[in-house]
């Protein structure tokens, strides 16, 4: 699979749930199986947060301006 600019992980163009976007960032590169998806995703943005864009948002969202979507 060839990755682009835009989409450097690989992942479908897609919104994800926190949970689904953690499961796809432990497929892709593994992680600790002690550590939840959910905490996994959670640190992964925490370090890239261009890729918040990625993750469905709930109602009560507040517009971060780290990423470039919000």
């Amino acid at each position: 699979m060839k990755n682009n600019d835009n989409n450097p992980l690989g992942l479908e163009n897609k919104l994800y749930t926190i949970e689904e976007f953690g499961s796809a960032i432990r497929n892709k590169f593994g992680g600790d199986n002690h550590i939840s998806n959910i905490i996994l995703g959670e640190l992964f943005l925490a370090k890239y947060p261009s890729y918040s864009c990625r993750i469905k948002k709930p109602e009560n969202h507040i517009n971060q301006k780290s990423c470039g979507c919000c």
